[in-house]
């Protein structure tokens, strides 16, 4: 179960560079679901949004300049889920397991190009991966004994304690130990994502 008291309070404590690094952790397992051969299908784009997206975030992580900057990532973001100030209408099918990514993924990069924006933008990612965990976790055409949910909010406590205490930027090899420490349960939704496309082949 998704315990909102400590997560707020994790997150409160952390500051705007430790926020958005957790976030981009998330983002990086919230990710995989867009390395699929559908994706580009049902949302033209994504996957290399995706990658950018991730790209920046960890550029800015280590302090490197990013290979495409966020001005760039913004017009894309916006091509995809439209103006800010409209509502939007999110798809039909699986589609919106990508929308849902995209979004995600806007929220990272905007985390660490408005560090001012305070910690409910980290809430809110934490929030939407977990609920795409219990997504992924619930479908109901293909039944699953799988606890994705309980897993993505450990994931997101320890994550928040690995990085306490971290300085901007981390090098290189820190950034690697945090994501990799993100890699088993990244690979659990994979498989999973796999079992509901395989259930979804033949819609339209």
């Amino acid at each position: 179960m998704f315990d909102d008291d400590l997560v707020r309070d994790s997150v409160e404590r952390a500051d705007a560079f430790q926020r958005a690094l957790v976030a981009t952790l998330c983002l990086n397992r919230a990710a995989v679901l867009a390395a699929t051969d559908r994706a580009d299908r049902e949302v033209a784009g994504l996957c290399r949004l995706i990658d950018d997206s991730l790209e920046y975030c960890r550029a800015r992580a280590v302090g490197a300049p990013p290979r495409i900057g966020p001005e760039l990532l913004a017009t894309r973001f916006r091509d995809i889920l439209g103006p800010d100030d409209l509502p939007f209408e999110e798809p039909d099918g699986v589609a919106a397991w990508y929308i849902d990514v995209v979004s995600i993924a806007d929220y990272v990069v905007r985390m660490w190009n408005e560090p001012d924006a305070g910690d409910s933008r980290c809430f809110d990612v934490l929030v939407a991966c977990y609920s795409l965990a219990g997504m992924l976790q619930d479908d109901p055409r293909t039944p699953s004994s799988w606890e994705l949910a309980e897993l993505e909010t450990a994931r997101q406590i320890s994550d928040l304690r690995a990085v306490d205490g971290l300085v901007e930027p981390i090098g290189p090899d820190r950034l690697g130990a945090l994501l990799a420490a993100s890699q088993p349960l990244r690979e659990a939704y994979a498989r999973r994502f796999q079992d509901v496309l395989g259930e979804r082949e033949l819609e339209p």
